[in-house]
């Protein structure tokens, strides 16, 4: 089943001009003590058991505080319809018990009784347990099991596809901050495939460590600012890992696997091949670009 994306933006607008005109006396009183009112009356089926349903949903605090929004995803949120759950499964559930595909929906229901009942966790910190909590809702489609898996394999190649878009920008991103840098400093690096600049400060011997070697290095890892935040200089215990294994950063990887015994090189690393969209917490910040100085003080040959 297609998703009609355009459908979902008309729905969302349209419950964003009723929140700002609709009167709340309008609304109807649910059998559990939620109120309601149906915004538009969809021409789809009504909702089948064991079924997936694709809605948009948008909730938001008494104080109109957002708290979740289907934006922040990109896609339709997704429920498996089992009619005797959801009766007897919150007031939220309760409510969207009585919508149908196309519909879409205002609830205002108890803080308390969303979380702790239908969501089945603690209230957020902040949170008033007998405050009110408006909940926007939009019913886009219905899927069997066969059609919801499709469906899931569809969202992840989209997913997938959108990330390496990402990361491709990201890597631009980063490479363009790197080279302005060196062409300020007056620095002529070299540079891999991946992206990663480096610059030989001294040359080693001959021996270059291979995949498997356990190497020991000294390193000083900085931003491009200058400021540094880790260095086995201060501690003088260098870092021993074993090449190939990956259990050190995408750019110690291919960086110190280009080395030779006792040379000093420094690498300019973009985010992707250090610390990424997650970054060091409380270190190094997400998407930030580092620089290191490495050099490779031992190669114990594959154990040997």
């Amino acid at each position: 089943m297609n998703i009609n994306y355009k459908s979902l933006i008309f729905i969302f607008i349209l419950l964003v001009t009723f929140a700002s005109s609709c009167h709340w006396n309008d609304f109807k009183k649910g059998e559990k003590g939620y109120q309601y009112k149906i915004v538009r009356e969809g021409n789809g089926p009504e909702f089948e058991n064991n079924h997936f349903i694709l809605m948009h949903m948008d909730y938001y605090y008494e104080d109109d505080s957002l708290l979740f929004s289907w934006n922040e995803k990109n896609i339709p949120v997704t429920l498996q319809y089992i009619d005797s759950v959801w009766e007897n499964s919150g007031q939220i559930y309760h409510g969207m018990n009585k919508l149908k595909v196309g519909d879409s929906a205002v609830f205002k229901v108890d803080c308390a009784d969303l979380y702790e009942v239908a969501f089945r966790r603690g209230i957020p910190h902040g949170l008033n347990p007998f405050g009110e909590i408006t909940v926007y809702v939009g019913i886009e489609g219905m899927l069997d099991r066969n059609e919801f898996r499709l469906w899931q394999a569809d969202q992840f190649q989209v997913r997938q596809a959108m990330a390496q878009r990402l990361r491709q920008e990201q890597l631009v991103e980063d490479m363009i901050l790197i080279d302005i840098h060196l062409e300020e400093q007056g620095i002529i690096p070299m540079e891999f495939e991946s992206g990663i600049r480096y610059v030989i400060r001294e040359e080693g011997a001959e021996l270059q460590p291979q995949k498997g070697d356990e190497v020991s290095i000294h390193y000083k890892g900085y931003m491009l600012d200058g400021t540094e935040f880790n260095s086995t200089y201060d501690t003088d215990e260098p870092a021993t890992f074993t090449l190939g294994a990956k259990r050190v950063i995408p750019a110690w990887e291919e960086g110190v696997a280009t080395m030779s015994l006792g040379a000093k090189y420094t690498f300019y690393v973009p985010s992707q091949y250090a610390y990424g969209v997650r970054g060091m917490e409380g270190i190094v910040e997400p998407n930030t670009v580092v620089v290191y100085d490495i050099e490779l003080l031992e190669i114990d040959k594959k154990g040997n």
